[in-house]
Protein backbone atom coordinates (compact mmCIF):
# COMPACT_ATOMS: atom_id res chain seq x y z
CA UNK A 1 0.00 0.00 0.00
CA UNK A 2 1.38 3.28 -1.24
CA UNK A 3 2.07 5.58 1.99
CA UNK A 4 0.52 8.61 2.64
CA UNK A 5 2.52 11.80 2.07
CA UNK A 6 3.14 13.62 5.19
CA UNK A 7 1.25 17.11 6.07
CA UNK A 8 4.05 20.13 5.47
CA UNK A 9 4.21 21.80 9.23
CA UNK A 10 2.75 24.94 8.84
CA UNK A 11 4.17 28.03 9.95
CA UNK A 12 2.67 29.42 12.89
CA UNK A 13 1.99 33.06 13.78
CA UNK A 14 3.78 32.71 17.22
CA UNK A 15 7.34 31.26 14.94
CA UNK A 16 6.83 34.92 12.66
CA UNK A 17 6.25 36.45 15.64
CA UNK A 18 9.45 35.54 17.88
CA UNK A 19 11.61 36.26 14.30
CA UNK A 20 10.33 39.37 14.76
CA UNK A 21 11.46 39.65 18.28
CA UNK A 22 15.18 39.22 17.49
CA UNK A 23 15.09 41.27 14.41
CA UNK A 24 14.37 43.61 16.58
CA UNK A 25 16.60 42.95 19.35
CA UNK A 26 19.67 42.88 16.55
CA UNK A 27 18.80 46.61 16.15
CA UNK A 28 18.18 47.86 19.30
CA UNK A 29 20.85 49.14 21.14
CA UNK A 30 21.34 49.77 24.84
CA UNK A 31 21.74 53.34 26.13
CA UNK A 32 25.25 52.74 26.28
CA UNK A 33 26.09 51.16 22.83
CA UNK A 34 24.45 54.28 21.51
CA UNK A 35 26.42 57.12 23.08
CA UNK A 36 29.69 54.81 21.97
CA UNK A 37 28.31 54.99 18.15
CA UNK A 38 27.47 58.35 18.31
CA UNK A 39 30.74 59.20 20.10
CA UNK A 40 32.23 57.54 16.88
CA UNK A 41 30.52 59.18 14.13
CA UNK A 42 31.28 62.33 15.74
CA UNK A 43 34.97 61.78 15.87
CA UNK A 44 34.49 60.48 12.70
CA UNK A 45 33.67 63.68 11.63
CA UNK A 46 35.67 65.85 13.40
CA UNK A 47 38.92 63.55 11.87
CA UNK A 48 37.49 64.06 8.20
CA UNK A 49 37.30 67.47 8.81
CA UNK A 50 40.74 67.45 9.95
CA UNK A 51 42.09 65.90 6.66
CA UNK A 52 39.86 68.22 4.79
CA UNK A 53 41.47 71.14 6.21
CA UNK A 54 44.86 69.46 5.45
CA UNK A 55 44.19 68.81 1.95
CA UNK A 56 42.87 72.40 1.00
CA UNK A 57 46.12 73.69 2.78
CA UNK A 58 48.05 71.43 -0.15
CA UNK A 59 45.68 72.28 -3.23
CA UNK A 60 46.47 76.17 -1.73
CA UNK A 61 50.25 75.05 -1.68
CA UNK A 62 50.38 75.95 2.26
CA UNK A 63 52.76 72.90 2.96
CA UNK A 64 52.95 73.76 6.48
CA UNK A 65 49.70 74.10 7.40
CA UNK A 66 48.78 70.44 5.68
CA UNK A 67 51.89 68.87 7.89
CA UNK A 68 50.63 70.43 11.12
CA UNK A 69 46.67 69.22 10.20
CA UNK A 70 47.84 65.75 8.58
CA UNK A 71 49.97 65.47 11.55
CA UNK A 72 47.16 65.80 13.88
CA UNK A 73 45.18 63.21 12.35
CA UNK A 74 47.74 60.84 12.68
CA UNK A 75 48.59 61.95 16.57
CA UNK A 76 44.94 62.22 17.56
CA UNK A 77 42.51 59.78 15.80
CA UNK A 78 44.02 56.53 15.32
CA UNK A 79 41.20 54.50 14.76
CA UNK A 80 40.79 56.43 10.96
CA UNK A 81 43.33 53.80 9.34
CA UNK A 82 42.00 54.80 5.79
CA UNK A 83 42.53 58.66 6.65
CA UNK A 84 45.77 58.19 8.02
CA UNK A 85 46.94 56.25 5.31
CA UNK A 86 45.75 58.99 3.09
CA UNK A 87 47.81 61.59 5.27
CA UNK A 88 51.10 59.30 5.16
CA UNK A 89 50.62 59.93 1.35
CA UNK A 90 49.83 63.60 1.88
CA UNK A 91 52.57 64.19 4.22
CA UNK A 92 55.35 62.35 2.12
CA UNK A 93 54.14 64.65 -0.83
CA UNK A 94 54.68 68.09 1.40
CA UNK A 95 58.19 67.32 2.79
CA UNK A 96 59.49 66.43 -1.06
CA UNK A 97 57.51 69.91 -2.06
CA UNK A 98 58.92 71.51 1.29
CA UNK A 99 62.47 70.69 -0.16
CA UNK A 100 62.03 72.38 -3.11
CA UNK A 101 60.83 75.81 -1.73
CA UNK A 102 64.23 75.65 0.74
CA UNK A 103 67.50 77.10 -1.41
CA UNK A 104 70.27 74.44 -0.86
CA UNK A 105 73.61 75.97 -0.01
CA UNK A 106 76.06 73.79 0.91
CA UNK A 107 77.54 70.60 -1.06
CA UNK A 108 75.86 68.38 1.61
CA UNK A 109 72.89 69.56 1.74
CA UNK A 110 72.53 68.94 -2.07
CA UNK A 111 73.88 65.32 -1.95
CA UNK A 112 71.18 65.09 0.66
CA UNK A 113 68.60 66.18 -1.59
CA UNK A 114 70.10 64.36 -4.67
CA UNK A 115 70.08 61.36 -2.49
CA UNK A 116 66.37 61.77 -1.22
CA UNK A 117 65.17 62.26 -5.07
CA UNK A 118 66.91 59.08 -6.01
CA UNK A 119 65.43 56.83 -3.75
CA UNK A 120 62.21 58.70 -4.97
CA UNK A 121 63.07 57.69 -8.82
CA UNK A 122 63.52 61.60 -9.32
CA UNK A 123 66.76 60.89 -11.54
CA UNK A 124 66.77 64.11 -13.20
CA UNK A 125 66.49 66.00 -9.77
CA UNK A 126 68.98 64.11 -8.56
CA UNK A 127 71.20 64.83 -11.16
CA UNK A 128 70.83 68.46 -10.97
CA UNK A 129 71.53 68.07 -7.36
CA UNK A 130 74.68 66.36 -7.82
CA UNK A 131 75.92 68.51 -10.88
CA UNK A 132 75.64 71.11 -8.51
CA UNK A 133 77.50 70.03 -5.39
CA UNK A 134 80.35 69.09 -7.94
CA UNK A 135 80.42 72.57 -9.22
CA UNK A 136 81.11 73.75 -5.54
CA UNK A 137 83.10 71.22 -4.37
CA UNK A 138 85.19 69.48 -6.91
CA UNK A 139 86.91 67.43 -4.19
CA UNK A 140 83.46 65.63 -2.87
CA UNK A 141 83.94 62.10 -3.61
CA UNK A 142 79.93 61.03 -2.38
CA UNK A 143 78.62 63.31 -5.19
CA UNK A 144 81.09 61.81 -7.65
CA UNK A 145 79.84 58.03 -6.47
CA UNK A 146 76.49 59.30 -6.34
CA UNK A 147 76.68 61.10 -10.04
CA UNK A 148 78.24 57.38 -10.98
CA UNK A 149 75.34 55.78 -10.14
CA UNK A 150 72.74 58.04 -11.63
CA UNK A 151 74.84 57.50 -15.00
CA UNK A 152 74.93 54.14 -14.70
CA UNK A 153 70.92 53.84 -13.82
CA UNK A 154 70.26 56.26 -16.75
CA UNK A 155 72.49 53.87 -19.75
CA UNK A 156 75.95 56.34 -19.68
CA UNK A 157 78.42 54.11 -18.93
CA UNK A 158 81.50 56.07 -19.86
CA UNK A 159 79.94 59.20 -17.55
CA UNK A 160 79.40 56.47 -14.77
CA UNK A 161 82.80 55.14 -15.48
CA UNK A 162 84.23 58.63 -15.11
CA UNK A 163 82.72 59.96 -12.22
CA UNK A 164 83.66 56.54 -10.28
CA UNK A 165 87.18 56.86 -11.44
CA UNK A 166 87.30 60.54 -9.09
CA UNK A 167 85.53 58.88 -6.48
CA UNK A 168 87.96 55.96 -5.80
CA UNK A 169 90.61 58.71 -6.53
CA UNK A 170 89.22 60.55 -3.82
CA UNK A 171 88.27 58.02 -1.50
CA UNK A 172 89.81 54.15 -1.97
CA UNK A 173 87.10 52.55 0.23
CA UNK A 174 84.82 53.56 -3.08
CA UNK A 175 86.29 50.40 -4.38
CA UNK A 176 84.74 48.39 -1.87
CA UNK A 177 81.09 49.83 -1.90
CA UNK A 178 81.50 49.63 -5.97
CA UNK A 179 81.76 46.09 -6.32
CA UNK A 180 79.12 45.64 -4.41
CA UNK A 181 76.88 47.84 -5.72
CA UNK A 182 73.79 46.75 -7.87
CA UNK A 183 73.33 49.50 -10.21
CA UNK A 184 77.33 48.75 -11.57
CA UNK A 185 76.78 45.42 -12.39
CA UNK A 186 76.46 45.99 -16.53
CA UNK A 187 79.42 48.15 -15.65
CA UNK A 188 81.74 46.02 -14.03
CA UNK A 189 81.73 43.98 -17.32
CA UNK A 190 84.15 46.72 -18.52
CA UNK A 191 87.76 45.64 -18.52
CA UNK A 192 88.57 49.95 -17.44
CA UNK A 193 86.08 49.39 -14.37
CA UNK A 194 87.39 45.86 -13.64
CA UNK A 195 90.54 46.82 -13.40
CA UNK A 196 89.49 50.15 -11.27
CA UNK A 197 88.21 48.09 -8.82
CA UNK A 198 90.71 45.64 -8.67
CA UNK A 199 92.11 45.59 -4.88
CA UNK A 200 95.41 47.45 -4.90
CA UNK A 201 99.00 46.41 -3.64
CA UNK A 202 99.68 46.25 -0.12
CA UNK A 203 102.29 48.38 -0.65
CA UNK A 204 100.37 51.50 -2.39
CA UNK A 205 97.65 51.12 0.26
CA UNK A 206 100.27 51.42 3.24
CA UNK A 207 101.92 54.63 1.15
CA UNK A 208 98.48 56.19 1.22
CA UNK A 209 97.81 55.61 4.73
CA UNK A 210 101.28 56.89 5.57
CA UNK A 211 100.53 60.54 3.78
CA UNK A 212 97.26 61.18 5.55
Amino acid sequence: MAKKPRPRAKSTPAGKKKRSKRSRAVQELSPEEQAALDTLRARHQDALGVYERGLAAVQRRKFQNAVAAFQELLDSYPEERELQERSRLYLRVCERETARLVPLESPEELVYAATVALNNGALDESLSHLQQAVEQDAGNEQAHYMLAVVYAQTNRPDLATTHLAKAVELEPENRTLARHEADFETLRKDARVRRLLERPPAGRRRARRAMR
